[in-house]
């Protein structure tokens, strides 16, 4: 076994969902993976986000466009005063001055072009560090990094300048509550991970069709023929894979017609894992769904590409792609994880690592991918250490699992 390590020009970028209060995906910040493994605000003076957006080499830059989502990005001072945030159509673009660049020289003028232009400007807050009256003139926006321990009467102040404050890092629910009732307009965190459960909810017929389905095919081994006859008998499924496929991305030369076909040329692991995803991808209804299913997918390939890669472990990939997968399904449902793992076969493993048992082989790998997503680094480096990993190559992987997720479902009709 090979050790991977990450190549230098390589660009991965991490796209983490802003929200609005009724929980409705306002937009997106864009992160270099140095970035998010540092929990840390944004260090812009890395020019590699903006090339990468320039390059078009952001996976589901497109896709975000076309919803008419914002992105904020960061830059630095000498970015400021080029042409790199113009790479980005102004009524999507969010620029983002961090605190060490609002004193630089000919700030003003360059922010008040760009906002004369239609982007949005906002300002990483500090709060030993005042902006300048003019350079908040400009800004239509204030980002305020760490929420949750903010004081009252720092939130007051923030808020008494008539700018939408963007909470970032905001962590629970209860953050986010307390947060909206301060007036507080838009929320970056993990936060919407958290499930919340009603109790007494039923599953709508769609939801139980899909979960049958997933069923069935979870327990048709690599029968092909369980594969095909589900697909088959559903229209959508049928037009989303023959889509799927037919699309630029795999460059086949010769059109695929039949559902038979589709899934030979696709393989028997990769047609059930996209065939999961598009059923998971059925149930998840609404932004916040839609981006905990894009999570889900990230989470499935990475720790499918964890067990690869380090294969000493001795986990099969597709057992760890179905925890990834539904990893999420209780937050995705509103119902507890014991009741939305009951309709799968998966096996009782496989249940209580889901459920939250430490103790379960799999519990290092899921505390591997939340730290991950948490932007935890003491955690990682204690991890790399108990599981013998490159914590580079751990980091490249989860990215470009994330680039993974997005390519899926951008190519993929429907979903």
């Amino acid at each position: 076994m090979t050790t991977p390590h990450p190549s230098s020009n390589v660009q991965l970028l991490s796209r983490n969902p802003i929200f609005t209060p009724s929980m409705n995906v306002w937009g997106y910040e864009i992160q270099t993976a140095a970035h998010v493994a540092a929990d840390a605000p944004p260090e812009p003076d890395q020019p590699r986000v903006g090339n990468a957006v320039i390059s078009g080499s952001f996976v589901g830059l497109n896709a975000i466009l076309a919803r008419s989502k914002k992105l904020l990005l960061a830059y630095s001072a000498d970015q400021l005063h080029s042409q790199i945030p113009r790479a980005l159509p102004p009524k999507s673009s969010i620029v983002l001055v961090p605190p060490e660049s609002q004193g630089s020289p000919g700030l003003r003028s360059a922010l008040e072009q760009l906002a004369a232009e239609g982007h949005g400007i906002a300002l990483d807050w500090d709060k030993e560090v005042t902006p300048h009256a003019a350079i908040l003139g400009a800004a239509s926006f204030i980002c305020l990094t760490s929420p949750d321990q903010a004081r009252t009467a720092e939130l007051a102040t923030i808020l008494a300048l008539g700018k939408t404050c963007i909470a970032r890092h905001v962590h629970s629910r209860e953050a986010l509550h307390r947060l909206k009732g301060h007036g507080v307009g838009l929320f970056q965190g993990r936060f919407f991970k958290d499930a919340e459960i009603i109790p007494g909810k039923k599953l709508s017929s769609h939801q139980n069709s899909r979960l049958d389905i997933m069923n069935a095919v979870m327990q048709g081994g690599d029968d092909l023929d369980r594969l095909v006859q589900p697909v088959q008998s559903d229209v959508s499924l049928s037009y989303r894979l023959l889509s799927y496929l037919n699309s630029p991305s795999f460059g086949f030369v010769r059109k695929i017609s039949t559902i038979r076909q589709a899934i030979a040329m696709l393989g028997w692991s990769h047609a059930r894992n996209w065939l999961l995803a598009v059923l998971l991808a059925d149930m998840a209804q609404g932004d916040q769904q839609n981006e905990l299913l894009h999570l889900s997918l990230q989470r499935a390939k990475f720790l499918e590409q964890m067990v690869q890669t380090y294969d000493y472990w001795g986990f099969k990939p597709e057992e760890m792609f179905l925890l990834g997968t539904f990893s999420l399904l209780d937050v995705i449902l509103g119902v507890s994880m014991q009741d939305a793992l009951a309709f799968l076969p998966l096996n009782d493993t496989q249940k209580r690592a889901l459920c939250g048992d430490k103790t379960s082989e799999y519990a290092p790998f899921l505390t591997l991918m939340a730290a991950f997503e948490d932007q935890d680094q003491r955690q990682l480096d204690k991890l790399a250490l108990d599981l013998n990993i490159n914590p580079d190559a751990a980091r490249h992987m989860f990215h470009a699992s994330g680039a993974w997720a997005s390519s899926v479902l951008e190519a993929t009709p429907g979903a």
